[in-house]
Parts: structure tokens; C-alpha cells; sequence
């Protein structure tokens, strides 16, 4: 079964330049402009993982993560992309986040390490 993968960005050119590596790669891709608009889709649909820049209008993906972490049952693995050093790698680790790459990031390693990370099991603690 096809991994399911949802790409949070304001920007329509990063959401469209994910997808098609992440459809090349061949996952089921889904997008959403902002973080309240990711939340409900991840309310809707089982996502395997998201993809969400930090900061954006209308919900960001520090606020997407901490709704993710306090949803009960299994979740989707969550990677932040920001340009910003103020993000407390700690802080959002204990949000549920796998990862954080910094911008400017490496395009492949991010492919990589999503798909190596939707491959191996994930097991969530309580809490």
C-alpha cells in the first residue's frame, strides 16, 4: 500500500516541487496551505507522515504538531522545514517531531530520511 504523505507550505511552488518528488517516489501525496487547513485534513485522512514549514499565515507547523501530539490513536510522523534558529530542537521533539531541517535544506536528504522513516515502525509514547 502506497505511504501517505501531507506537505504543509504557504508557498505553492515548495508544495508543488515536494509533490512531484514525493509522487516520483511514489507516495500518495496531499496539500494544505496552512496549518488549520493540515489539521483537518489530518483529522480526515491516515496520513503516514507531514511535512510542514514552520512559519506561516493562518495556523504554523509548531501549532500543527502540538494538535497532532494531542490527538489519541496512531499518528502521523511529523518533519519541520524552517529558516528560523528559534525553534528548540527539545521543545518540538516533545511535540512528536522526527526531525527539523534547516533552510536552505538539502532537497535529497529530506526525500530519504521521510522515506527511510515511513518504512520502520513508529512507536509513540504516552504522554
Amino acid at each position: 500500500m502506497k505511504k501517505k504523505i501531507l506537505i504543509v507550505d504557504d508557498e505553492v511552488m515548495i508544495r508543488e516541487i515536494f509533490r512531484e518528488a514525493f509522487e516520483a517516489i511514489g507516495f500518495v501525496v496531499h496539500e494544505a496551505s496552512n496549518g488549520k487547513n493540515a489539521f483537518s485534513k489530518i483529522q480526515e485522512i491516515p496520513f503516514d507522515c507531514v511535512l510542514s514549514d514552520v512559519r506561516m499565515p493562518g495556523g504554523d507547523g509548531i501549532e500543527l504538531a502540538r494538535n497532532i501530539h494531542s490527538l489519541s490513536g496512531p499518528k502521523p510522523k511529523v518533519f519541520l522545514v524552517t529558516g528560523f534558529s528559534d525553534l528548540s530542537t527539545q521543545k518540538a521533539t516533545e511535540w512528536g517531531v522526527i526531525k527539523i531541517f534547516d533552510k536552505p535544506f538539502n532537497f535529497k536528504s529530506i526525500l530519504d530520511e521521510i522515506e527511510n522513516s515511513v518504512r520502520t515502525p513508529h512507536v509513540h509514547s504516552p504522554g
